[in-house]
């Protein structure tokens, strides 16, 4: 535990929060704790997620871009269709980055692959204002508690904020959906 840890935590949770309110400022505090995890994740040599921070990073900008372009965010649904022909394409780079950095000091280069590559189709989602997003996020927060206490980095208030985003995720996905019914009845 370190105060650059702490300080990155709470920047993500206030990230989430934000977010899950379709509070474009949120964009602003993802950034900064992405940044912040970039270093802490090549320093545990979990390199996928050191390069999905920093991805996180440009889509964070991509993000608060993009949400600033009108006053109201409009939630999408995308179709099963959709999400396959997105999501088969992401599990091939998953397990290609997989094997990849197997051959490396990668600390289970597999569950990171996975993870990173579709976070960056999770975090797209967002930024796009697809409800589904949720979801993803969901499961992606589950595996990285696993993930994160592998490291043997002492990071239980990392593994704490993915706790906390995976109740967001649900909370967000409820909000979210709600949202979405309003709007299509108006």
């Amino acid at each position: 535990m370190s105060i650059l840890e702490i300080i990155a935590v709470v920047l993500g949770l206030l990230y989430l929060v934000l977010i899950s309110f379709s509070q474009r400022i949120a964009w602003i505090f993802g950034i900064l704790s992405s940044a912040i995890y970039v270093y802490m994740a090549f320093i545990g040599a979990i390199y996928l997620q050191a390069g999905l921070q920093f991805v996180y990073v440009v889509l964070g900008v991509f993000g608060f871009i993009n949400w600033g372009k009108s006053t109201e965010t409009k939630l999408k649904i995308w179709s099963l269709q959709k999400h396959l022909l997105v999501g088969i394409p992401t599990l091939f780079l998953a397990l290609t980055l997989g094997f990849v950095f197997s051959k490396t000091n990668q600390k289970l280069p597999y569950l990171d692959a996975f993870i990173s590559a579709f976070a960056i189709l999770a975090t797209y989602l967002t930024t796009k204002s697809i409800l589904e997003n949720w979801l993803y996020w969901i499961v992606l927060n589950l595996l990285s508690m696993y993930l994160w206490q592998e490291t043997e980095q002492d990071l239980q208030y990392t593994v704490f904020l993915f706790a906390v985003n995976t109740l967001m995720a649900v909370f967000g996905y409820i909000f979210w959906r709600k949202k979405w019914k309003s709007e299509q009845t108006n």
